[in-house]
């Protein structure tokens, strides 16, 4: 590392202690004036200069024109009431005994689909576990929703997160109890070393939250990453939670509410990858319990797509997903496929004619299809070749099968 990355790093950890997450005024001086100016300013200006005043607005007025903007002078009196913040060598003597670590715009594996946040990108990420993991995100989906989850919500967000993972796609949650635990865990447990799982938390990566999850979490920095826009120590809160799922949305190709109530922050999700152009799917549930009633709603007002099985998200995603998705859907036709599907409008006449646990003969076979000696004969000849039927001194009967139709047609006419 070079000297001036070396600063630059150092400022944006700086700048992090001082300037809260999506705080306009802040974000809006680090894009016009870069990491090291900012934070001079901030250490060293009692209040703002007239220079650092036209500075901002000239800023404000390029990336948000017409919008009100907060006030920079009672801003700027709040990151000063910060100072002092802990100096960068005693950050990284604490990151260093946890095995944490940072990563920044300036850096060539920060995320570059963060970008799609504009000055809403973090000032910086800390994490902890693999930094490789952040390749994997450029194939990765978010599957979130009820921290209540049902044993049908969870169901459900294990069999689409395992076909996600199976496909080669890393699961991004936020660690939480319920939808998220759940896709976590079935990312780990698939055993697929190229699909591993991210959890974006909304305190700092030294303290696993919520507590009950911290084995999980554990686990998740052995096989993916932990990351956190905010700094070493911070505190979860609402505010912060509401934040962070704006990164959950912005690092991942598509957002899946697998279960969420009316009101559930699961949404909030949903909604930040909606304004990113991210797909953004939901799964249906039950119309009288409300367990699901956040993802009838995302359908019917914000237009996500219904998903049923992680191939339907796979289809979602494009060329990248596409294959994938095809492997996906197939097992599950042939899972659901069953021997009789591939017969003729005739021959499933005469299958249908046939009884399971008795002997017809030909005649009666005739009576119940309603159709000719030939059609029946022949089609019999057919089913037989199939395995589908079986001839005997007494007539002839169905092969049985564990998905074949149970109506056997005996009424004794058409």
């Amino acid at each position: 590392m070079n000297a001036g990355s070396a600063s630059v790093r150092a400022c944006r950890v700086r700048l992090a202690r001082v300037i809260e997450p999506s705080d306009v005024a802040g974000l809006l001086l680090l894009h016009a004036l870069g990491p090291e100016v900012l934070w001079r300013s901030i250490s060293e200006l009692e209040a703002p200069s007239p220079a650092l005043a036209s500075v901002y607005r000239k800023a404000a007025q390029e990336a948000l024109p017409g919008a009100r903007t907060p006030d920079l002078a009672r801003r700027f009196a709040a990151w000063r009431a910060r100072l002092p913040v802990p100096d960068p060598e005693t950050d990284a003597r604490h990151a260093e005994q946890i095995g944490a670590w940072t990563v920044i715009p300036e850096d060539a594996n920060w995320p570059a689909q963060l970008a799609d946040l504009g000055i809403q990108q973090p000032i910086v990420l800390w994490g902890r576990g693999e930094r490789e993991a952040l390749h994997r995100l450029e194939r990765s989906v978010a599957v979130v929703g009820s921290r209540n989850a049902s044993a049908y919500g969870s169901a459900v967000t294990r069999m689409l997160t395992g076909e996600l993972c199976d496909a080669g796609w890393c699961v991004v949650s936020g660690g939480a109890y319920g939808i998220d635990a759940v896709a976590h865990q079935t990312a780990l447990e698939t055993g697929a070393e190229h699909a591993p799982t991210v959890a974006v938390l909304a305190c700092g990566v030294d303290r696993f939250y919520p507590v009950a999850n911290a084995e999980l979490l554990s686990r998740i920095c052995q096989r993916g990453a932990v990351l956190s826009e905010v700094p070493l120590g911070c505190a979860p809160t609402r505010y912060r939670f509401l934040q962070r799922n704006r990164i959950i949305a912005a690092l991942t190709r598509a957002t899946v509410v697998t279960e969420a109530a009316w009101r559930s922050g699961a949404l909030n999700t949903a909604r930040h990858a909606a304004g990113l152009s991210r797909e953004v799917a939901a799964v249906p549930g039950d119309v009288l319990v409300g367990g699901s009633a956040g993802c009838h709603r995302l359908v019917r007002e914000d237009h996500a797509v219904l998903v049923s099985t992680g191939g339907e998200v796979l289809e979602l995603l494009g060329s990248l997903g596409n294959a994938a998705a095809e492997e996906v859907l197939g097992q599950r036709a042939g899972r659901d496929r069953r021997p009789e599907d591939r017969l003729d409008p005739v021959q499933l006449r005469v299958f249908d004619a046939l009884p399971l646990h008795t002997d017809a003969d030909p005649s009666q076979l005739c009576r119940v299809s309603g159709l000719g000696p030939g059609e029946v004969l022949t089609s019999l000849a057919q089913l037989r070749e199939l395995g589908l039927a079986a001839d005997s001194l007494l007539g002839w009967r169905r092969v049985g099968s564990p998905h074949g139709r149970t109506g056997t047609g005996r009424s004794g006419g058409s």
